[in-house]
């Protein structure tokens, strides 16, 4: 699924109300008992947060956190 968010936009308007981040995401499976699971790690790669994660709730919720840093930050300013 793509999704198109306007930050690689050629609109001016568009382009200067995204606000975007960039983030590293590793992903490998490792074995379990009865299987293989999914495990990770996020990096933002600018700010350098970074997160280990084993469920894909996990991943989400450190994205959010970090874009959701961006608008506190903004909120402070005005």
């Amino acid at each position: 699924m793509a999704i198109d968010d306007g930050a690689a936009t050629n609109d001016p308007e568009r382009a200067g109300s995204t606000r975007s981040r960039l983030f590293a995401v590793r992903l490998w499976t490792e074995e379990v008992a009865g299987g293989h699971e999914y495990r990770g790690s996020a990096r933002d790669v600018l700010g350098g947060a970074f997160r280990g994660f084993r469920e894909w709730s996990d991943l989400i919720a450190f994205m959010v956190a970090r874009m959701e840093e961006d608008v506190r930050k903004e909120a402070r300013k005005e």
